[in-house]
């Protein structure tokens, strides 16, 4: 069974995906907009935003919104992204009609109360407080803000303190008028989920949504730099990043296959040569964060500070070298993983629900599994090389938290 599409004439799209094997299903609202779509003054609105779904309804305050869909076992959750704002809920498929509902009475009918807003940005600010505190997390921020400077794309999505304070509830009523819009939106399911089902429930909850498409997002300008931040800790937390392609480049398959083999698993380069061979650090990796119009490869590590100078110049020539140098063996192997990894996924309703949306976003269009299986068989070692050799013709970004004095080169 194929996943099934449908556009309303808002410009909803409702994508489902069946797997009558299951008993259980995941649905909901992925919409394309994120901290990219925010103005300057606005610095974590989409996030905040994004809490103050949760906070009450016309219909239901946040009690009776979290026991609703308690009460049939279910779960509903969101995420913030630079680039996307997902509203989902696992439950039940029987449970289907209720969660939609629960959705559909968020995003229409909230009231941002005064009270919940204030109360909600202390949240927020204390999940501020703890992102910076953790190197761990704090550091692929600093990345972004680098390779990104002084434009929404660097900008974390969790905002700043300062910013968080200016938001008023007019300002978040504004910007779901702008961006919340039938067009940018796609209502994604997977599971014990019949489409024509889900299609009539959309239609009659989802109407309201408006037509029309949100602002224009600033495009990426990718600069790079380097930036060390001291800090009294333990480990010293490297970031290590180049301009990667985007999503629809000839070359992203290649870049897929060229990350994994680089740091994408216990088999990968940087694994073996950092913490196999050498016992360097005990966290190693390497991932792709592809965007809209850009995208970053980006290499993580956490090391002694005395040895971190000799593990940063081992990633380095991992980094310079594996383009010219990979064999047909590691290629293989990289294939391996990153095919049953796609596979595996597809377990998941989750999984293949958030597929869904993300190619209607991304691609405009839903992409067979046959296609993205085709095109990673199709990568060669001179694919490999020429996205290298793009990679790599890009600034350097590299950023360090920790005990920085010994650095080479901060």
């Amino acid at each position: 069974m194929k996943p099934e599409i449908t556009t309303l004439p808002s410009g909803l799209r409702i994508v489902t995906d069946p797997m009558p094997d299951v008993a259980s299903a995941s649905i909901g609202l992925w919409f394309g907009v994120g901290t990219r779509f925010e103005k300057a003054n606005e610095g974590g609105l989409s996030h905040l935003l994004e809490h103050m779904f949760f906070k009450g309804t016309r219909n239901r305050n946040a009690q009776m919104l979290n026991q609703s869909i308690e009460n049939v076992g279910g779960a509903l959750n969101a995420y913030t992204s630079r680039e996307q704002t997902a509203y989902h809920a696992r439950i039940l498929a029987e449970d289907a009609p209720l969660a939609l509902e629960l959705l559909a009475d968020m995003m229409l009918h909230s009231k941002f109360d005064e009270g919940d807003l204030g109360r909600e940005k202390s949240v927020i600010a204390a999940e501020i407080g703890e992102a910076y505190d953790a190197p761990d997390d704090w550091i692929f921020d600093l990345l972004q803000l680098t390779a990104y400077p002084d434009q929404p794309l660097g900008l974390p999505v969790l905002g700043n303190e300062k910013s968080l304070e200016t938001i008023t509830r007019q300002q978040l009523i504004q910007y779901v008028k702008t961006n919340y819009r039938a067009s940018r939106c796609i209502l994604a399911g997977a599971g014990a989920l019949k489409h024509a089902e889900v299609v009539a429930l959309a239609e009659k909850l989802f109407s309201p949504l408006e037509a029309g498409e949100p602002d224009n997002m600033t495009a990426a300008r990718y600069i790079g730099g380097s930036v060390a931040e001291a800090r009294d800790i333990e480990q010293l937390h490297l970031c290590i990043g180049h301009r990667g392609v985007t999503y629809g480049h000839e070359l992203f398959h290649a870049q897929t296959l060229f990350t994994m083999a680089l740091g994408g698993g216990t088999s990968s380069r940087l694994f073996h040569q950092i913490r196999e061979e050498r016992a360097l650090a005990y966290t190693v990796s390497a991932f792709i964060q592809p965007f809209i119009d850009d995208g970053l490869l980006v290499i993580y590590l956490a090391a002694d500070p005395e040895r971190a100078n000799e593990a940063y110049d081992i990633a380095m020539r991992e980094l310079q070298t594996l383009g010219s140098n990979m064999t047909q063996e590691e290629l293989d192997r990289a294939r391996a993983l990153t095919r049953a990894s796609l596979l595996m996924g597809l377990e998941s309703t989750e999984n293949r629900a958030e597929r869904l949306a993300a190619q209607l976003l991304q691609y405009n269009r839903l992409i067979p599994l046959e296609e993205t299986l085709a095109a990673l068989a199709s990568v060669t070692l001179a694919d490999i090389k020429r996205y290298a050799d793009l990679m790599l013709a890009s600034p350097l970004t590299r950023v360090a938290v920790g005990p920085t004095e010994d650095l080479s080169w901060s």
